[in-house]
């Protein structure tokens, strides 16, 4: 087996298990009581349940979904990928709109809600902008969207990576948000934006 098909499967692989377990930890409500699970999103309950519950339960959804949409094989079967392509988009959606209408009751700083801010925009917009190019039938352009969808999608695998050591260290998770607001999802969408132009591929159209 040639060595770049070794090194794709277990990338694959590795993102597979990280998104499916962050996943799982982050719908770890449905089994445990809400005040011990999260208990830093407690105050939400007040008032802004409905927008919470949006974003802690479709942005998992997004999050489990990108190992198949990067996965080559799904391109092949056209109506898995457009099955569960439309699902990604629409959970992105409901996601994001649920984090923009949580943030009035944000209880960190003005930076690190500026931090997610951005990137709830740059998640509709990306995964807007993937959705219009496939519709157009322009799918070189539309992978191209979604690869950027994806890096901030997995922004909360990136977050968690980040904030382990911070809390270790002693932080608070509304501490951690000081570099993870920011941290989690510009090193992927660099990563992604430096992968692009290396192979050739980076444009804006």
């Amino acid at each position: 087996m040639p060595v770049s098909l070794r090194s794709s499967r277990l990338g694959l692989a590795l993102l597979t298990l990280s998104c499916l377990a962050v996943a799982l930890a982050s719908w770890r409500t449905a089994v445990a009581p809400f005040e011990l699970a999260m208990a830093h999103m407690v105050h939400y309950l007040d008032g802004y349940r409905l927008p919470m519950y949006a974003h802690i339960i479709f942005g998992p959804v997004a999050l489990a979904l990108v190992p198949l949409q990067v996965w080559p094989g799904s391109r092949r079967r056209p109506a898995l990928h457009r099955w569960s392509g439309q699902l990604y988009v629409l959970s992105i959606l409901l996601a994001a709109l649920g984090s923009l209408a949580m943030l009035p009751a944000y209880q960190g700083s003005t930076f690190t809600a500026a931090g997610f801010l951005t990137l709830a925009l740059l998640w509709i917009a990306t995964t807007g902008m993937g959705l219009v190019r496939a519709l157009q039938g322009r799918f070189d352009d539309h992978r191209i969207w979604m690869l950027r969808s994806a890096a901030l999608t997995v922004a909360a695998v990136t977050l968690r990576l980040i904030m382990f050591p911070l809390m270790a260290s002693g932080q608070s998770v509304l501490e951690t948000y000081e570099i993870t607001a920011w941290g989690s999802w510009l090193i992927n969408l660099v990563a992604v934006e430096a992968w692009l132009a290396w192979r050739g591929r980076w444009r804006l159209a």
